[in-house]
């Protein structure tokens, strides 16, 4: 017949293996864990970094953030910690891509993207502007000319007629 061990000890076994688990270093406690965290990118396709990445448990994230630790513990640099982990995972790892070869395309692609809308705008626009002063002409064709009579006697009636406004408001 085995032996039970009173609730005293087992909560004293409880809080010892605790007190044991929470005396090891947690990765993101670190800030230089934190920032180098932020350049690499979580492969479990969350789309987050491997710091700011909040799955629980996640499979790619915490053994990261893990080596991470480890490696800035034994002192590597912050290229070589970089140049491991792209070497191994390749550049989709980067969050930002370098700005050589085909990975320039994503640093230039925006700036030519804006400047191709801002230039086929300004088009559009021209294209507008142009057919304005032809439309106008047909409008000043169509328009009284500014010394015939019918121009006189419409200027005359609208004289008379706020002559009469303001001697009705007086």
């Amino acid at each position: 017949m085995r032996k039970r061990l009173p609730l005293r000890n087992k909560l004293a076994l409880v809080a010892l293996m605790s007190g044991v688990l929470l005396t090891g270093s947690v990765p993101l406690e670190n800030p230089h864990v934190r920032s180098l965290g932020e350049l690499l990118s979580c492969q479990c396709g969350c789309g987050a970094s491997v710091t700011s990445c909040n799955m629980q448990n996640c499979h790619s994230a915490s053994p990261l953030r893990e080596r991470l630790l480890q490696m800035v513990e034994a002192g590597v640099g912050d290229d070589q910690i970089l140049a491991t982990f792209e070497k191994e995972y390749g550049k989709i790892i980067l969050r930002k891509p370098p700005t050589e070869g085909f990975y320039l395309l994503s640093w230039l692609m925006p700036f030519v993207g804006l400047g191709g809308g801002l230039a086929l705008v300004g088009l559009v626009l021209q294209r507008y502007m142009a057919k304005r002063p032809a439309l106008a002409g047909k409008a000043s064709s169509v328009a009284v000319e500014p010394d015939s009579p019918e121009l006189a006697r419409y200027r005359e009636r609208i004289e008379k007629d706020l002559a009469d406004m303001d001697s009705g408001r007086k």
